[in-house]
Order: C-alpha cells, then structure tokens, then sequence
C-alpha cells in the first residue's frame, strides 16, 4: 500500500511540474509573439499616439471604415471593436490603452443591447487569460469580472487547459511559428460582404435598470478626463417599432442614437450589421456629427 502511494505521490509530483513548465512555456510564447487579436494587439501596444479609437463589438467592427476617417480629417484612427464583445471587454480594453500611454483625442464606445449585459465574453477572456500574471490591468481586471479567476491564476496551466480551442497547443504552436502578424491592426476594419438575411430579429423588451460596467467606464473616463462618445450603430427596419434604444437614451441622455438612421436593407447583411456600402454611409454620418464638428 506505501507503494503504491508512493507511486502516485510521485505521479502527482510530475504532473505538477510539467503543469508549472507547460503554464511558464506558453505563458511566455504568448507574451513574445506577433498579435493574433485585438486584445493581444492592445496590450503589446506601447506610447503611441491615434486620434479616434472606436471600441465595441462586431457593430463597431464591421462599421467604422477608419481609412475613411483618416482620408477625411487627416487624423489617425483605429477600430478596436472586437466579435462578440461586450462592455466589460470595451472597459479591459480602455484600461490598457490609458496604462500603455497611449494618447488620443476623442474615444467612441458603442452602446446598445449590450448595456442589458454585465458579463465578460468568452473571446475577450480567453484572449487575455496568458497574461493574467503579466499585466496588471488584465489581473485587476480578471480579478473583478471572471469568475474562476482564482483557479485561471493560481492553477498553472490551468487556463490554457480549460480555454484549449482558443488559447491551448493549436493557438500556442501558432503563436511559437508566426513572425507576422495576418491582420492589419493599425486600421481593424472588417467589411461585410452578401445578400441581406432576412431572418427575424428583435431586440430586449426592456433597458436593465443600470449597468455597473457602463457606469466604471463612466466614472474612468470622467477621472481621466477622457473625451468620450456613447453610440448605438443603425439596426434594419425590423427595429423600427422597438422601444429599446428610446428608452437606452433615456438612461444615457448623451448617447448618440444611430440605431434607425438606416433602414434600406440594401446596406445590411443581417439586421444587426451593415455591409460595406453601410458601413461608409454611417461613417460618414458619424465624421459628419462627431468629428467635423466637434471643438
């Protein structure tokens, strides 16, 4: 019997070993690599200057035409919005940005029904889970909105195991062999392409009473005097008789409300996301109200 746990104490011993090596291997792959994400591009990125930075979801990233932007203020812009992201991803994303000295002039945040959320997305945590014990502001952060942050950080390599598809060997030998990066981050972009989708769609019933991720962004762009520009990008036709954003402006006066500025379906690929005829009418819009017009 001592044998026997003899022999798996020093099974157990290995184990643990191999984890710590393994957390250290690709915690430090991931630390040394050409970005891969926008979250991974953010927090690599070091004291430069860019005018407008637009953060959200796909709804910011598949509708801020930055060259466009650029072309027509001759200013720089990046579009940071992110699939899937929701406020609490936006309010990581800020934090680094402010952290890595990055200096600019006015930051657009969209705002809709994710205002109804106060959770992190699966993407946005995964993709800073290799740096929980390297940076500060993601720990801070992790530490304030994931739930399992006490295993993500304590356990060794126990984030890369639990987040394997995104963050585990595929994504780390990815990381280890690349020495460019696949995506033009410095303008993020991405344009919609096809037939309009015309399948149903329909937004909450009702605005939650508050968000307490909308109000940290709130009260960190107030404490460091951040100018700032709460949005909501165009939905189809099919929100037209919705209450929703009414009521979301009602609880944010200063949101912009874009939400039915477009109804031609000719400029959607489904209801909640423009294509790229769209996505330069409503940039233009936002050029045309926000930038050119500002003090």
């Amino acid at each position: 019997m001592k044998k026997f746990i003899l022999y798996l104490s020093k099974i157990a011993f290995v184990i643990i070993i191999l984890m710590v090596v393994f957390d250290a291997l690709y915690t430090y792959v991931y630390s040394n690599s050409v970005p891969v994400n926008k979250s991974q591009y953010v927090i690599q990125l070091k004291n430069k200057t860019i005018d407008y930075i637009f953060l959200g979801s796909s709804r910011v990233e598949n509708h801020i035409v930055t060259e466009l932007v650029e072309k027509q203020t001759g200013k720089t812009a990046i579009n940071l919005g992110e699939q899937g992201a929701k406020l609490s991803d936006t309010y990581l994303l800020l934090k680094l940005l402010v952290a890595n000295k990055i200096t600019f002039k006015k930051v657009f945040i969209q705002v809709d029904y994710n205002f109804n959320d106060e959770n992190s997305s699966v993407n946005s945590v995964s993709e800073s889970l290799p740096y929980i014990r390297t940076n500060a502001v993601v720990n801070e952060h992790s530490k304030s909105n994931n739930k399992e942050y006490f295993a993500n950080y304590y356990v060794p390599f126990y984030r890369f195991a639990a987040f394997d598809y995104k963050i585990g060997f595929r994504g780390f030998f990815s990381a280890l062999v690349k020495k460019t990066s696949p995506y033009n981050f410095e303008n993020g972009f991405d344009g919609r392409k096809g037939v309009f989708d015309d399948a149903k769609y329909a937004l909450p019933l009702k605005v939650s009473t508050n968000n307490k991720i909308f109000d940290s962004i709130k009260k960190f762009c107030n404490d460091k005097n951040i100018d700032v520009v709460y949005y909501c990008s165009p939905f189809c036709n099919q929100v037209v008789k919705s209450n929703y954003t009414k009521e979301l402006k009602i609880k944010i006066p200063e949101l912009k409300d874009y939400s039915k500025s477009i109804l031609d379906t000719k400029y959607f690929i489904n209801c909640g996301h423009l294509n790229e005829d769209g996505a330069k009418l409503f940039t233009q819009m936002i050029i045309d109200d926000c930038i050119k017009n500002e003090k």
